[in-house]
């Protein structure tokens, strides 16, 4: 059973303070002896039990963390989710794309989730760009209920560059579904090539 470092050390001085209690109340040891004979069984029980490491430190491939992980996956989700939204009071013409733009970053999720690979290409997307589209999106529709007139033909403007977003998170999801294609085929030559030894 292994314990994140807090709870860990808690325990171990709840059996090393049950141990100085035992020593001195039950075997009616003075306390001098005592005490230092507890420092000793709080320091082996922080040997024996095991640490869990935090996300941070676990490694799921070079240089990408659990931790990263987690964070781009949170950043997926809730950018999926508000473009969603967005979409459900964007004006019509636009609903598709942005319901198309939040599959894809739902799909980009888990392909991150499934191969943590993955995460180094899009990890300055996910970082940086995504953010500024989800903003802009929200911007652009809190516009669309407001334009009229003139302002109503800079807001299609607008629109046809929104639109051009969805390519471009359409490319990022193929990349990932590629380097997992490209991992696999990579894995059945070696595999192949290993069965024509046998």
């Amino acid at each position: 059973m292994s314990l994140p470092d807090g709870p860990r050390q808690i325990l171990a001085a709840l059996l090393a303070s049950a141990a100085f209690l035992g020593l001195f109340l039950g075997a009616a040891l003075v306390w001098w002896l005592a005490l230092p004979l507890a420092a000793v069984t709080y320091g082996a029980l922080l040997l024996i039990i095991p640490r869990r490491p935090p996300l941070t430190e676990v490694m799921l491939t070079d240089q990408v963390s659990a931790a990263d992980i987690a964070r781009a996956t949170d950043a997926l989700t809730n950018a999926a989710y508000r473009l969603n939204e967005a979409a459900k009071i964007a004006p019509p013409a636009d609903r598709t794309g942005l319901t198309d733009m939040s599959n894809h970053l739902t799909s980009i999720r888990e392909l991150i989730k499934s191969d943590p690979k993955d995460y180094r290409q899009t990890k300055q997307f996910i970082s940086y760009f995504l953010p500024l589209i989800v903003t802009t999106v929200e911007s652009y529709v809190g516009l669309a209920k407001l334009a009229q007139g003139e302002n109503a033909v800079r807001l299609a403007e607008l629109g046809t560059m929104i639109k051009g977003f969805v390519p471009v998170v359409q490319k990022i999801d193929q990349a990932c579904l590629e380097n997992d294609f490209t991992a696999l085929e990579a894995q059945v030559s070696a595999l192949q090539f290993q069965l024509k030894r046998v």
